[in-house]
Order: structure tokens, then C-alpha cells, then sequence
């Protein structure tokens, strides 16, 4: 799951920002971000592997 943020909305399109996804990949479900259940709990931890990934 990913938190996103919603730029622009125009009939059914939504332009998002900070999804990760492949450009025109379809968006099966989306749940509004509440903070209290949202936001991590306790200590967060990285996969090394993402530390070796080239961008």
C-alpha cells in the first residue's frame, strides 16, 4: 500500500503524485488517509536491497 497525494481530479481521472506504480497503471481501490491509523507504528526498517537500487 502506498500514500499518495491527489494533484488534480477531472471526471474519473485522478492525477497523483508519489504513487508507486508504472505510468497508466489502473488504480484498483482508493482509501482516504487518516493519520491515526495511517502512520506507522514503532520502529520502521529499510530492506538493504533498496539502498543498492539505481534510479
Amino acid at each position: 500500500m502506498t500514500t499518495a497525494r491527489l494533484i488534480s481530479r477531472e471526471g474519473a481521472s485522478l492525477k497523483l503524485s508519489g504513487l508507486d506504480v508504472l505510468d497508466g497503471t489502473p488504480i484498483i481501490d482508493i482509501k482516504p488517509y487518516y493519520p491515526p491509523y495511517d502512520q506507522p507504528v514503532g520502529e520502521i526498517s529499510i530492506p538493504e536491497y533498496i539502498y543498492r537500487l539505481k534510479y
